[in-house]
């Protein structure tokens, strides 16, 4: 068991798990388009954050996105639509699929500080309501 693990339980919504890191995270399921910035394209694509962060989330993506990819997203967190900018940290191809599936950790780069707040907000909440 990794050391970043404080504390684990169960809740309604499945497994949850809080890390001690930089900032701190949830595991939890949230909807978000997507769209690569250098790609001039208002087509967005639809996928899921397998948990979130005050510094990123955690994606998994149809396609590979090469480390340093600029991405525009949508998160939805509870009522709250956030649009944002974040840049691919890294990326791993999930095996075991029926089609390709990758794992890619990003670092927002461009958020205001009203949705950045909500979504710090968002995390205390959640993890109070978790213990």
């Amino acid at each position: 068991m990794s050391s970043e693990i404080k504390n684990q339980g169960q809740s309604k919504w499945g497994a949850v798990s809080f890390q001690r890191r930089r900032f701190p995270r949830i595991d939890i399921t949230l909807p978000v388009e997507y769209g690569v910035v250098e790609i001039k394209d208002d087509k967005f694509r639809t996928v899921i954050a397998q948990n979130i962060s005050s510094g990123g989330l955690l994606l998994v993506l149809p396609e590979f996105q090469p480390i340093s990819t600029c991405l525009k997203i949508r998160i939805y967190v509870g009522v709250r639509s956030i649009d944002a900018e974040v840049k691919v940290a890294w990326t791993e191809l999930l095996t075991g699929r029926e089609e390709n599936e990758f794992r890619c950790g990003v670092c927002f780069i461009n958020i205001s500080e009203g949705d950045l707040e909500f979504i710090r907000q968002f995390i205390t909440e959640y993890m109070e309501r978790e213990r």
